[in-house]
């Protein structure tokens, strides 16, 4: 990946680091440090057809309507749209804390990118993985903003976790 940092340097963030250096500033409305965290709706599109391909994403999250959350407000909803393009990101893990010390200060949970057949309702599996990441807010408030970490698990050159 090109980007602001010389040869030989790597953008590799702590969880812990995603949520107080990146995200906490963005949500603030203050400025953010450089890095390799690109401005993108993943959610418009698959992940292979995504500007900057794999990478990290400052990314809005899409509450589902109230009428498709059985009843809950849309603006308090804990459901999220995950679908994008032919396709839909797919849970594959609850949401784990990320704490600073004894407090959390955000969750992370990963997902997997599936294509469905829409005459046939086949399910494919893709490859793509996501890791997204939010800010703890008890009201859900402060949820309107993600960061995601996309990759290809079949892409060696992407290796985020070596």
């Amino acid at each position: 990946m090109a980007g602001p940092f010389p040869p030989g340097i790597r953008f590799v963030p702590t969880d812990q680091e995603v949520i107080s250096c990146f995200l906490r500033p963005l949500v603030d409305g203050l400025p953010v440090p450089p890095g390799e965290i690109h401005h993108s709706d993943i959610y418009q599109t698959e992940p292979w057809n995504l500007p900057e391909g794999a990478g990290y994403y400052y990314t809005p999250r899409h509450r589902m309507s109230a009428a498709a959350d059985r009843g809950g407000s849309s603006s308090t909803s804990a459901h999220v749209r995950r679908t994008a393009g032919a396709g839909f990101w797919y849970g594959k893990s609850p949401l784990v804390p990320i704490h600073n010390g004894a407090e959390v200060i955000g969750h992370k949970t990963s997902l997997a990118f599936n294509l469905k057949n829409r005459s046939t309702g086949f399910v494919t599996k893709t490859g793509w993985l996501m890791n997204e990441y939010i800010l703890h807010s008890p009201d859900r408030q402060l949820q309107t903003r993600a960061i995601c970490k996309i990759h290809n698990k079949n892409d060696a050159r992407f290796d985020f976790d070596e």
